[in-house]
């Protein structure tokens, strides 16, 4: 599993779900998602003793192509931000709709949240499906699915399951359930593959239940103590710096746990889960330049699989 956070820069409702619009054309737009994109050709401008400088487009020199411009510009037509760089054959859209529209047919008023990176080269959106499951105790999951795209080449257009954890803010996102990338017949694949989202709710259940497993299994502060030491291990030849940076993730982790105990009381495999998970989300991969915290690299590393404190956690939580 990886995660990834809710954070400043995810844009949540404006109101209480029960009196806001969960349109995901209106969410999208008040998260400034909809807006038009074009392509314009990509050239270069080049000084040439004999004539000053001038502009050349380099274009397809021969088949089908032949004429046509070798790579091409997204850029928003409102702000004019270039949002990527491709070759002619990207299949072109005219901006995020699709993924609203896509979204409302399947899971009418059911969106809760986008999020636009950067200057809008990628979206995150994010769908309630079902009832929170209650763990007991007052732990509560609300499981998820989540719509990832981008015009920088970055993410494939992606639907993965998300299950959130209310408590803490973790999210748990598992595997794409829907991935396909950008093609002339794009919007077609992705609705036909889209029944694959009836797999969300199946997932949800199986994460249910296994974070049952662990939260019937007792887990000790010393237990715990050990499980930060093997996740974060002290190798012998770290300079001074790095094995500070170890210390000072060991201390995140134990901050999470303290909070954990102090919420749930005694202690489990579970909240020892979400204490390594939630430390590596929101106090270490958003880490920035000068001690800073910055929600949208937490954000797309989890996306980008780069969560591996959280892995190993789990690994030695199921042995």
């Amino acid at each position: 599993m990886e995660v990834f956070d809710t954070h400043e820069g995810h844009h949540f409702l404006t109101k209480d779900k029960v009196e806001h619009p969960l349109d995901a054309h209106v969410v999208m737009e008040e998260a400034g998602a909809l807006f038009d994109v074009a392509y314009p050709a990509s050239a270069y401008e080049l000084d040439v003793p004999w004539g000053g400088a001038r502009v050349h487009t380099p274009r397809v020199q021969e088949g089908a192509n032949a004429g046509t411009p070798l790579h091409k510009y997204v850029i928003r037509t409102d702000t004019m931000d270039v949002l990527g760089l491709h070759s002619h054959k990207y299949a072109e859209t005219e901006g995020y709709r699709y993924i609203a529209d896509m979204a409302e047919e399947l899971f009418p008023q059911k969106t809760t949240s986008c999020t636009v990176f950067g200057v809008g080269e990628k979206i995150a959106v994010t769908q309630e499906l079902v009832a929170p499951v209650d763990l007991g105790d007052g732990d509560v999951i609300q499981p998820q699915i989540c719509w990832i795209t981008s015009y920088n080449g970055v993410w494939a257009t992606s639907v993965y399951d998300l299950t959130e954890r209310l408590f803490c803010q973790n999210q748990l996102i598992g595997k794409p359930l829907v991935k396909v990338k950008h093609t002339k017949n794009h919007d077609s694949l992705l609705e036909m593959r889209v029944r694959i989202l009836e797999g969300s709710i199946a997932r949800a259940e199986a994460l249910a239940s296994m974070a049952r497993v662990l939260k019937d299994q007792e887990y000790t502060d010393a237990q715990f103590h050990l499980l930060t030491e093997q996740v974060l291990p002290l190798a012998d030849d770290l300079t001074d710096r790095q094995r500070s940076n170890v210390y000072d993730r060991r201390s995140y982790c134990n901050t999470a746990w303290n909070a954990e105990r102090v919420e749930f009381g005694a202690g489990n495999r579970w909240m020892a889960y979400n204490a390594v998970q939630g430390a590596e989300q929101h106090r270490i991969n958003g880490r920035a330049r000068g001690g800073s915290y910055d929600p949208m690299k937490a954000m797309e590393k989890a996306i980008d699989n780069k969560t591996p404190l959280a892995e190993r956690a789990m690994a030695l939580l199921t042995v």
